[in-house]
């Protein structure tokens, strides 16, 4: 095990290194990634904080946002997300991890958007059929731990399609640790380091984004989290996230959620505040989020959770 955690490290900070000249880059980079739904995030829970994601455990979906978190589940969990976007944009996640005793937590996901069907024009504007673009990723996920880190990984295989299709493979590694007071968490990921993308004649790269954050409960019930992001093709920006949780019952409990994402600053119209809530009871946890894009619309997205098997004691 220790072997296998030194390895990480080094790769991680090799990863570090190498991306590091990318991501303090600016707007000017706009434009210049493929691949774009990889930045769409995924479940109603970080939505509704802002897509504050990387310190904070989020059951399977930590497969998306930090995959060290999978190490902290101690039964299989499953976690379905839908999204109703623009349009006819519908954008799909479902995740499964499955943790064990000895051998750290395995997990697997997909990440679709499916863009409905769309007319196609000749230069005559002559109807010409119709074409459906989709964008697709598989994951397949790893996350261990050594006294008070937890480490994970994606490998990850990525198809989009216009007309044509263009494939790539990319890895994310994350990072996590919990101080003393076992109420604060710091972590940091990269993710979608790989290879490029090539339609036709043209490849483009990955939307790589280097990633660090700290979440606290700075009250027993109320959780504050702060991300800040450095992408390879855009500025600096923060997300910033909030979550109270009440008791129900001995078997339920209801979660409010705000947060600001700063990808949105520039997006004219409301857009600031994200909004959502959760409620469990027992092993299952149904979220919703309520995100706005400015003049361009709104969004709402709707997340299940549930665990299941015998419990792990790790």
């Amino acid at each position: 095990m220790y072997n296998l955690i030194k390895y990480f490290l080094i790769l991680f900070i090799v990863l570090l290194f190498t991306t590091s000249s990318q991501a303090f880059l600016s707007d000017r980079e706009l434009g210049t990634t493929t691949a774009q739904f990889l930045k769409l995030g995924i479940g109603a829970k970080n939505a509704g904080m802002g897509n504050t994601s990387i310190s904070n455990p989020c059951g399977s979906d930590a497969i998306y946002w930090n995959p060290a978190h999978l190490y902290f589940l101690d039964q299989k969990t499953l976690s379905f997300s839908h999204t109703v976007w623009f349009e006819d944009i519908n954008y799909e996640w479902i995740a499964l991890a499955i943790p064990t005793q000895k051998s750290g937590t395995f997990g697997f996901a997909l990440q679709y958007v499916s863009y409905g069907s769309i007319a196609k024009v000749d230069s005559s504007a002559v109807s010409d059929g119709s074409f459906s673009p989709m964008d697709m990723a598989l994951y397949l996920s790893y996350a261990t731990s050594y006294k008070s880190f937890q480490f994970g990984g994606n490998l990850k295989y990525i198809n989009s399609k216009i007309e044509n299709s263009a494939t790539a493979f990319a890895i994310d590694l994350g990072t996590n640790w919990n101080l003393p007071d076992d109420k604060t968490s710091v972590a940091m990921t990269i993710t979608n380091f790989g290879t490029e993308m090539k339609f036709n004649n043209e490849s483009e790269k990955l939307p790589l984004l280097f990633k660090t954050g700290v979440s606290s409960y700075v009250l027993q019930d109320l959780l504050i989290a702060l991300d800040v992001n450095f992408p390879n093709d855009n500025s600096i920006y923060f997300n910033l996230g909030s979550e109270y949780g009440i008791s129900i019952s001995d078997k339920s409990d209801l979660f409010f959620r705000a947060g600001y994402d700063g990808r949105n600053k520039d997006i004219p119209g409301f857009n600031w505040l994200n909004l959502g809530f959760g409620i469990s009871y027992a092993d299952i946890i149904f979220d919703y989020a309520f995100v706005p894009y400015g003049d361009i619309g709104m969004t709402h997205r709707f997340s299940f959770g549930m665990k299941f098997g015998e419990v792990i004691n790790k």
